[in-house]
């Protein structure tokens, strides 16, 4: 009886975590979307001239998209939990503000036809979205790892030619806190974010 009832209630939380997801664009739409809001903006705020206009409306539609908590966790890896809460906190919004300021570079030349959205595997809460980048002539993946949390999916890593955002910055990271700790990774990311 004991196995039934645990069955049923297994099942049941399955039921209603897929009606939660079902009520939401599926991870591929997500990144779709967003990557058709970001061609627009930048269409729309060309040149030098619309610059500062088209970093803000990136933002605002970038920003929803990221978890950076969970970045900034993943990023430092062992270390997160070594450092206090109020650390915790200031470190997200520094690395924050990197990561925004370096995706936004990278995203405001993007063209229509330029990024192709192949793919989306997902399992659980977590996804991968595989899309392909063709620039200047070249072709190369970049796959988005989402996880479904505060009733949407949102990216947590990003994936270029195997190589994971979030891994290249825990090692480099890493390196820093054991030379300088972390005070000193500290005063080098907000040097970058000046």
């Amino acid at each position: 009886m004991a196995i039934r009832i645990f069955t049923a209630l297994v099942a049941l939380t399955l039921s209603v975590s897929s009606l939660c997801f079902a009520e939401t664009a599926s991870p591929k739409a997500e990144i779709q979307t967003t990557i058709d809001q970001i061609i627009a903006t930048v269409q729309a705020n060309p040149g030098d001239t619309g610059k500062g206009a088209r970093r803000d409306k990136l933002r605002e539609i970038i920003n929803p998209k990221f978890d950076f908590d969970e970045m900034s966790r993943r990023s430092l890896g062992a270390n997160w939990t070594e450092i206090t809460p109020a650390e915790q906190k200031d470190f997200t919004t520094v690395f924050s503000e990197l990561l925004a300021r370096t995706y936004l570079s990278k995203i405001e030349t993007v063209k229509p036809g330029m990024v192709k959205v192949e793919s989306e595997q997902v399992e659980g809460n977590k996804a991968v979205v595989k899309t392909v980048v063709l620039s200047q002539g070249d072709t190369f993946p970049i796959d988005y790892k989402m996880m479904y949390r505060d009733n949407g999916w949102r990216v947590y890593d990003v994936v270029i030619e195997n190589i994971g955002l979030v891994a290249n910055y825990r090692n480099e990271f890493s390196g820093i806190i054991r030379k300088d700790k972390f005070s000193g990774l500290m005063e080098k990311l907000r040097a970058k974010v000046k």
